[in-house]
């Protein structure tokens, strides 16, 4: 059963008339911006963030303060 959803769910993303994602998107991609990028296309978002920004203060709070990386000789910009 997951299987048949999954192979669907593939369909839909790699089909050049519907996303036109390549495999190894489909594959990277995680089920929110699945999700996301089908409610964007279909124009019926989601009225509110998936995450509030109360999670994130939590969630960053949990981390604590670490060094930043633009200081680190190993630091590399993506993409470049």
């Amino acid at each position: 059963m997951i299987r048949d959803h999954l192979k669907s769910l593939y369909r839909i993303a790699t089909n050049p008339k519907m996303l036109g994602w390549s495999p190894e998107m489909f594959w990277k991609a995680t089920a929110a911006e699945f999700e996301m990028t089908v409610e964007g296309l279909s124009g019926n978002v989601r009225g509110g963030p998936f995450i509030s920004r109360e999670e994130v203060r939590r969630i960053a709070a949990e981390h604590g303060v670490r060094p930043s990386l633009k200081g680190s000789p190993n630091a590399r910009t993506i993409g470049s």
